[in-house]
């Protein structure tokens, strides 16, 4: 049994996996600025961006959950060129999401 394992047991503490209450979507590092402290490391001169086909595969996956909240992160999300796709995709799904942006 590992360290943390046996320390639970010492204290009969059990760990048990909570429902997911977030989605937490990176679309990229794009950003309009370069702050010392991001720590993704994102600025102008990064030009990795989620596609539509990613966008897709990730709208179609949290139809079939029961997530409540989408907080849509990244550089600076709304720079993505698919941007306002996302966010028209998210707010077209049968359940409605807590959209964060």
């Amino acid at each position: 049994m590992n360290r943390f394992a046996l320390k639970l047991a010492e204290r009969s503490l059990s760990l048990r996996r909570a429902r997911p209450e977030i989605l937490q979507v990176n679309v990229g590092k794009l950003c309009n600025l370069t702050c010392v402290h991001c720590h993704v490391n994102s600025g102008p001169n990064r030009k990795e961006i989620m596609t539509r086909d990613t966008i897709d595969r990730v709208v179609d996956w949290l139809a079939k959950t029961a997530i409540p909240t989408v907080d849509v992160t990244g550089g600076a999300p709304e720079m993505i060129p698919a941007f306002r796709y996302l966010i028209e995709r998210l707010s077209a799904l049968s359940r409605s999401r807590h959209l964060i942006d």
